[in-house]
């Protein structure tokens, strides 16, 4: 059977947003550069990070699995004297505060919502250069 185009248009429209670039965010480990792409989630209020290999991609599971709601991700954090540098952008409400917890030091980009900062992974010790995203909620997607 074959689909006509508006149907194939509708299918590849449900399809391309989930994908749809939404910013980025940019690690480093001494030398070594890592650059993730922020993208779109399944629901309006989510978004994700491109599917990587190798140690990018272990770097993006990181990141989704340690990401979301302060209060389950860093409940005994304390909040940090110093702020989040301006290079760390969130299209409406630039996030400043910074906490830290046993495992990390996560940046507070919107109320309620954290993304680790500097953390160790491996045998490396990982910061956070820059970031560009909107104000909402990482998720994990399937490739």
């Amino acid at each position: 059977m074959r689909l006509g185009g508006m149907v194939m248009a509708a299918i590849i429209g449900l399809a391309l947003p989930a994908q749809s670039p939404q910013g980025a965010l940019r690690f480093s480990s001494g030398a070594k550069r890592i650059d993730l792409q922020v993208v779109a989630g399944n629901h309006p209020a989510f978004i994700s990070l491109r599917h990587e290999t190798g140690e990018a991609e272990a770097l993006r599971m990181f990141l989704l699995t340690h990401s979301g709601p302060e209060k389950m991700i860093a409940p005994n954090s304390l909040t940090m004297t110093t702020q989040a540098p301006s290079r760390w952008k969130v299209s409406k409400h630039r996030g400043t505060r910074l906490i830290q917890s046993d495992e990390a030091i996560y940046w507070c980009y919107t109320p309620g919502l954290v993304l680790p900062s500097r953390f160790n992974l491996g045998n490396a010790a990982w910061k956070l250069e820059s970031a560009d995203l909107p104000p909402l909620m990482f998720v994990e997607m399937p490739n």
